[in-house]
């Protein structure tokens, strides 16, 4: 993935994040992803599965499609 897309997609994860009040530990529990895999993830650290991506939009109630509509 490119930087720029993988800094748009963690930015996006932490706006919803915060407007869910969720905390890392919260979106972990919530979605299967290691809560220092989703630190890693919001600091544009880590390259992200699409497996991952599916399942932090199932965590916010989102499909796929709206997720990644930014």
């Amino acid at each position: 993935m490119d930087k720029d897309l993988i800094k748009k997609l963690a930015k996006r994860i932490k706006e919803l994040r915060k407007l869910k009040s969720y905390t890392q530990d919260d979106l972990s529990y919530i979605s299967g992803v290691e809560r220092s895999t989703l630190g890693n993830i919001e600091t544009a650290k880590n390259d992200i599965t699409l497996t991952k991506v599916n399942k932090i939009a199932k965590a916010f109630e989102m499909t796929l499609s709206e997720f990644l509509n930014f």
